[in-house]
């Protein structure tokens, strides 16, 4: 039996590559917003887990997130963006539990201003911040405010006119 050559080329990639993981946030964008008046809604998920032994003992993480990001355009260069997390965690040593928790997780705010355009290219400015509202106690959040701002480029290929 013949495996074609696209065949085979497939198969050895499946073969050599390792495994991948990503975890949110994850960070990849581009420059692209809304446009004045209009929405978007992203639904994601997340499920974690985590297995060690020290001392003796067992120890099993589960974890599980839903998140809700919703934004909106402001103008037609500027969106406003508020993601929502919701986590379940489950931590069991030797088989038994010894915390279950889940609930609200801190709350992410962002703003996205394409600020440049021209002949494909575009440049965009991400600031954001996180505010404390899942209970760190109960290992939800971080319990402290965080902030970052992210530089974005894109280059869209021009088509030729016909």
């Amino acid at each position: 039996m013949m495996i074609s050559s696209l065949a085979k080329v497939i198969l050895i990639m499946v073969v050599m590559t390792g495994t991948a993981s990503g975890a949110h946030p994850l960070i990849t964008d581009d420059t692209g917003t809304n446009g004045k008046g209009k929405f978007q809604l992203e639904l994601n998920g997340e499920v974690s887990w985590d297995k060690e032994k020290s001392g003796g003992i067992t120890v099993k993480e589960k974890g599980y997130e839903a998140g809700i990001a919703v934004s909106a355009g402001i103008l037609d260069t500027l969106d406003i963006v508020c993601g929502i997390p919701y986590q379940w965690n489950r931590t069991k040593e030797d088989g038994a539990i010894v915390s279950d928790e889940d609930g609200i997780s801190d709350i992410g705010v962002e703003l996205k201003w394409r600020f440049f355009e021209q002949n494909g290219f575009s440049f965009a400015l991400k600031p954001g911040f996180t505010i404390p509202s899942g209970n760190e106690d109960k290992g939800l959040g971080t319990g402290k405010a965080g902030y970052g701002i992210t530089f974005i480029a894109t280059k869209v290929p021009l088509l030729p006119s016909i």
